[in-house]
């Protein structure tokens, strides 16, 4: 009895094994991915990771780039006819500054050449040739010296402090005359400024204007946009041009005061060279 049973329990035992394995061999295989497949298809998600790039954003960040560029185009297109102007004031403030450049110089107001002149014509005593010689030359120095020789008079002695006030006077009169030349440099940089300001008043009244028209909210956006681009701009190019004026008006200012001291001191040699014989 003892041996049936266990017997019987080997066969029940057998017989479970036997079903498990016809069961699984009944299920239907799975095909696995070739390696290489699977490499392929993760190199590209492996590497796109490794350098952090995110599909879709380079083109993302192209639309970034382009829509951060401002070429002077826009700004002259989207300022509004306020930039014609604060561009005319641009090129005249140029225009100034090269003719600063090329007649502010110490060989148009008191050239090497007319000073050596006249110093040895003073030194000699001959009023006639040095009176000839400013005549001839038209530099600010030769209008000074010319302006004090009308003090002296043939054979007649002048006082030596006569020619030197004469000499003073005219000198305060050609410096104001430039000076007030530079001043134009010194108004353009105080106006652009002024008219970029009233651009962005009027691109300010633009923005409320459309902000309170009747029409769509899209378009009150669209006009609201353009008021405030249109003042931006206007502003911008007011101070940009402002800037540049203040600043070339400030270096020619120092430039200038150093040819006028330097034309002083030429007319001044000139006049000490005088014969003595206008001195008393």
């Amino acid at each position: 009895m003892r041996l049936l049973r266990i017997l019987s329990v080997v066969g029940l035992l057998l017989g479970y094994v036997s079903f498990g394995q016809g069961t699984a061999d009944a299920q239907p295989a799975i095909p696995q991915p070739a390696a290489k497949e699977v490499a392929a298809t993760e190199a590209p998600a492996t590497s796109a990771a490794n350098l952090g790039i995110v599909p879709g954003e380079s083109k993302a960040t192209e639309a970034d780039e382009e829509f951060g560029k401002i070429t002077l185009r826009d700004i002259m297109v989207k300022g509004g006819w306020l930039m014609n102007v604060i561009a005319f004031l641009s090129f005249l403030a140029i225009a100034l500054v090269i003719f600063y450049l090329l007649t502010m110089r110490a060989e148009v107001l008191y050239p090497r050449a007319f000073v050596i002149e006249a110093q040895d014509a003073a030194e000699a005593g001959d009023i006639e040739s040095l009176r000839e010689l400013c005549q001839n030359n038209s530099s600010n120095a030769a209008q000074i010296l010319s302006v004090a020789l009308e003090q002296c008079e043939e054979g007649k002695l002048v006082e030596y402090s006569y020619l030197r006030d004469a000499v003073e006077d005219e000198g305060v009169r050609q410096a104001g005359l430039l000076w007030q030349r530079l001043q134009y440099l010194m108004d353009i940089a105080v106006i652009a400024p002024m008219v970029g300001l009233l651009g962005t008043v009027w691109g300010m009244m633009v923005s409320f204007s459309g902000l309170e028209s009747g029409v769509s909210f899209v378009n009150k956006a669209d006009a609201l946009a353009n008021g405030v681009a249109q003042a931006m701009y206007t502003t911008f190019g007011g101070l940009i041009v402002g800037i540049f004026a203040m600043s070339m008006y400030d270096f020619m200012r120092g430039r200038l005061s150093k040819l006028i001291s330097g034309m002083e001191g030429a007319c001044g040699s000139v006049l000490r060279r005088l014969s003595p014989k206008i001195r008393k």
